[in-house]
């Protein structure tokens, strides 16, 4: 580690983007900055969302860039992170085959290190959050789409081609994970049970009230999170699933549901240990992640 040992870590989502200056125990230093992504339009106001960001960050914690390890990015995939490229992402249409690491490493002078924002979070939570304890940690980020990562020991886990936990083209029923297990997948099941266009946050706060019919669609929503975070249970038999994304906010609707209908698709023995569990820290986790990709490369298992 570098004598500063300080990092910037960045959490790139499809509605915005969170950035923090991180010391090596996960401690962040100063404040988080935050800014919309800006996805939907031309890739200059992406990038310069995410350089504003990243300035914000560094203005908050009192520092410059020549005090930093280096800056570390958790992004939905698919990514090529040898080359530092995001590929053709469907919830960052503005910014396909855009050169994430090496916009940063222009600006900023220093080591990027760049992840599937899943891995990211799952490995802030296994390091830093609601699953410090254990050694076999599954993260899923549900926000504008679906994402998902798994902790070993401490370790990413990212598969032959960095791809491990890019399940947001799998099905998931008769509909994709990104469709189903998302922000936009409780709307659109709002949508078709009740007839009514509502964000998540008044879905959510409607079941929290007693409504007959978001009671309803969280009953549906739960069933369905419960199929999709089954198969990956049983695959891969982790100690802990820490749910993060806007959606996780709204966890106490359908965690009863959840917990009742996941047994089905994973061993006894499994669904005995296991915990689920929304991330309580907010948008930290996934950028507190991406820093430990800087502060050592034992944080990731290629």
């Amino acid at each position: 580690m570098g004598a500063e040992g300080l990092a910037v870590g960045v959490d790139l989502g499809g509605t915005k983007i969170a950035a923090g200056v991180f010391e090596p125990d996960g401690r962040l230093l100063g404040a988080l900055a935050v800014e919309p992504t800006l996805a939907d339009g031309p890739a200059e106001g992406s990038r310069e969302a995410l350089l504003g960001v990243v300035d914000g960050a560094l203005a908050a914690a009192g520092i410059d860039s020549a005090a930093l390890e280096g800056i570390g990015v958790g992004s939905p995939g698919p990514l090529d992170a040898r080359s530092g490229t995001l590929l053709e992402i469907p919830t960052l249409p503005g910014l396909h085959y855009f050169p994430l690491r090496g916009t940063l490493q222009q600006r900023y002078g220093t080591r990027v290190e760049i992840s599937n924002d899943g891995n990211c979070f799952a490995l802030g939570e296994a390091l830093y959050g609601a699953a410090r304890a254990e050694s076999v940690v599954l993260g899923v980020t549900m926000g504008t789409g679906c994402g998902a990562g798994l902790v070993v020991d401490g370790r990413i886990h990212e598969g032959a081609t960095f791809n491990a936990g890019e399940v947001y083209r799998a099905p998931c029923g008769e509909r994709t994970f990104d469709e189903v297990l998302s922000g936009p997948g409780l709307e659109q099941l709002y949508f078709e049970q009740v007839g009514v266009k509502r964000a998540g946050a008044e879905i959510s706060e409607l079941a929290r009230n007693g409504d007959p019919a978001a009671g309803e669609v969280f009953e549906a929503f739960g069933v369905a999170v419960a199929r999709g975070l089954g198969i990956l249970a049983a695959v891969l038999d982790p100690q802990v699933v820490v749910l993060g994304g806007g959606v996780a906010a709204a966890f106490d609707c359908f965690e009863g549901v959840l917990k009742r209908e996941i047994v089905q698709y994973i061993a006894p023995g499994a669904a005995e240990q296991l915990r689920i569990v929304a991330s309580e820290a907010g948008a930290s986790p996934g950028a507190a992640g991406a820093a430990a990709l800087v502060f050592s490369s034992s944080g990731r298992e290629g």
